[in-house]
This record gives structure tokens, C-alpha cells and sequence, in this order.
């Protein structure tokens, strides 16, 4: 599953960054960036109507490995930008262009995590949770890149003027509400 976290929230808007992990979660402690684990649909406690849906609150990959089974898929990969050394973004680059091109970036870009595997196309091996994209820029100059499961989420961010006002990016890929690794292959359902 996809962990969101959150470091710096708020009031510390010129901080705040969002981080995404399937197995490096100890990477994100409390201190000193005061990071908290979210849900990936709607954060902490969620007043989003959409978050109500079982079948958008969690957003799980195609585990590295598992892949063959659904041969259409692109690759998840986390990276973290340092051009801000303090409060780094982490970012997730999906397909393998965007994984090249910031591969092709070492001095600025550092690879995290292999995160594993999501459809470009709704309902392909029953992937049918989009998985929303939104870039943030902070006062300090700060990007935040910002994934949820939660189109109300989104629509709320992309309309707050401080952080992600008009930077809805769209849908980056399809994700599952399950682990889907051996549930690949199923019609789109949910």
C-alpha cells in the first residue's frame, strides 16, 4: 500500500512536504520535521465525500517482480529532489522516460524506492483508482509534489491559493483498492 506522509504541516506552510513510501517508512520520523502518516485519500481525518468510498481510501501497486502478469504496466519509482537540503520533496516518477530523466539528474535527483507497478489506462488488470497529481510551489521556492486517491482532495488543493493553486496535473496512472498482486487479470471492479 502507499503511505502518505505528511512533514511540516501546517501552519509551517513554507515547509510542508509530502513523501510517499511502500517500504521505507522509517525514513520519515517525527523529528525533527514533524512528520505524521496519512491516508492517501484525504490525509488525517477526512471530510472529503469521495474518502466515504472504501474503494478509494487505500491505493496499492503491482509489487516489483510481479509485473509479468499484467504486461502493460509502468514503473513507480521515489526519488528525492535536494535542491532544498533541509525539507527535500520526494517525488514519485512514473514510466520509464520519466524515471530515465531523472536518473539522468544524480547531482540533483537521489532514487529511494522501487515502489513497484500501475496501469495507464482505468480498469487494465483491475486497476480503477486514479491516482491524482498536483505540484505545489511554496513561498520558499519549494516544490511539493502531492498525490491522493481523493478527486475531491484535489479539487480542494489545487483551489488553495497558499501551496497548489491551479497545479492539478490530472491523473499520473491507476492504481488497485486491493493488493492486487494475485488478483491480477480480474474485470475492472469497485
Amino acid at each position: 500500500m502507499i503511505i502518505r506522509i505528511d512533514c511540516n504541516p501546517p501552519p509551517s506552510v513554507t515547509n510542508i512536504n509530502h513523501a510517499y513510501t511502500i517500504n521505507q517508512l522509517t525514513l520519515y520520523t517525527s523529528s525533527p520535521y514533524n512528520c505524521k502518516v496519512e491516508n492517501l485519500c484525504g490525509g488525517g481525518i477526512s471530510t472529503y465525500p469521495d474518502c466515504a468510498n472504501p474503494a478509494v481510501k487505500a491505493g496499492y501497486l503491482i509489487k516489483p517482480g510481479q509485473q509479468a502478469i499484467c504486461p502493460d504496466l509502468i514503473q513507480v519509482v521515489s526519488f528525492k529532489d535536494t535542491s532544498f537540503p533541509a525539507n527535500s520533496d520526494v517525488l514519485l516518477a512514473f514510466g520509464q522516460a520519466e524515471i530515465n530523466s531523472y536518473l539522468a539528474n544524480p547531482a540533483r535527483y537521489v532514487q529511494l524506492e522501487n515502489m513497484g507497478y500501475c496501469s495507464t489506462t482505468s480498469c487494465y488488470c483491475g486497476a480503477n483508482v486514479p491516482l491524482y497529481f498536483l505540484d505545489g510551489l511554496l513561498v520558499s521556492g519549494k516544490r511539493d509534489h502531492f498525490y491522493t486517491t481523493s478527486f475531491d482532495e484535489a479539487m480542494a488543493a489545487n483551489a488553495n491559493p497558499s501551496i497548489f493553486f491551479g497545479q492539478f496535473m490530472g491523473i499520473k496512472c491507476y492504481i488497485w483498492n486491493f493488493n492486487a498482486m494475485s488478483f491480477c487479470g480480474l474485470s475492472c471492479i469497485g
